[in-house]
């Protein structure tokens, strides 16, 4: 069996694990939108409602526009020459913690994505996926993106309690230079790309953080 053929073994995993519930509307991953050989892995929360879920394109509608994550992101990748866009070379490859999409809530008449529980999280760390696909596409570095990545990833993959809130926790590693590293591939954490976190926008002039993911990736 070849790789291909691995990653959509893969694909079909995820499409059967609903650890938030049965989803009618999440369909299979689209292999042909997704680059195998990717240098970088971006590993965020869970699911987004209305992109890869129904699409099976990571950060892309159906109707094939991007999503508001993937247009900021796409300014963060830019910087050390990696893209969103699956049409490019130098396409990431993009997962989740959670392999589920969590639903809704709604609070003072407000509806927003709920966050994935701590069973849902455990349920879908046990099921392997993740591990087996930083195993089968062997990236030169992981970055976690948002909170609940950062601090699920360094519990369950790295085996540490966290020391610093996520902010914190990317000006240690910037000024340091010192990250953690999970099977031989470094492990950066990252600001959530959307347009409401400023600190987002913070990040995107850390010149050391990012000549740190351009020295990782040129190795």
């Amino acid at each position: 069996m070849n790789k291909k053929e691995r990653v959509i073994q893969i694909f079909n995993r995820i499409h059967e694990l609903n650890v938030c519930g049965y989803d009618e509307k999440k369909v299979k991953r689209d292999i042909q939108a997704t680059n195998i050989n990717a240098k970088v892995m971006v590993i965020a929360e869970a699911m987004a409602p209305e992109q890869v879920r129904l699409s099976g394109v990571n950060y892309f509608y159906v109707n094939g526009k991007i999503g508001n994550t993937g247009r900021y992101l796409e300014k963060f990748l830019n910087l050390f020459d990696c893209t969103v866009y699956p049409s490019k070379r130098n396409c990431v490859y993009h997962t989740e913690i959670v392999h589920s999409f969590p639903g809704y809530i709604v609070r003072n008449g407000r509806k927003s994505i709920r966050r994935p529980s701590g069973k849902e999280i455990f349920e879908s760390v046990r099921s392997n996926i993740l591990s087996d696909e930083i195993e089968l596409i062997k990236p030169k570095v992981l970055l976690l993106m948002g909170n609940t990545a950062y601090v699920t990833f360094y519990k369950y993959f790295l085996k540490r309690d966290v020391e610093n809130n996520l902010t914190r926790e990317i000006e240690r590693i910037s000024e340091s230079g010192e990250y953690y590293v999970y099977d031989g591939i470094p492990v950066i954490p990252i600001q959530h790309s959307s347009g409401v976190n400023p600190r987002f926008s913070l990040m995107l002039r850390n010149q050391k953080l990012i000549d740190m993911i351009v020295g990782i990736i040129a190795e």
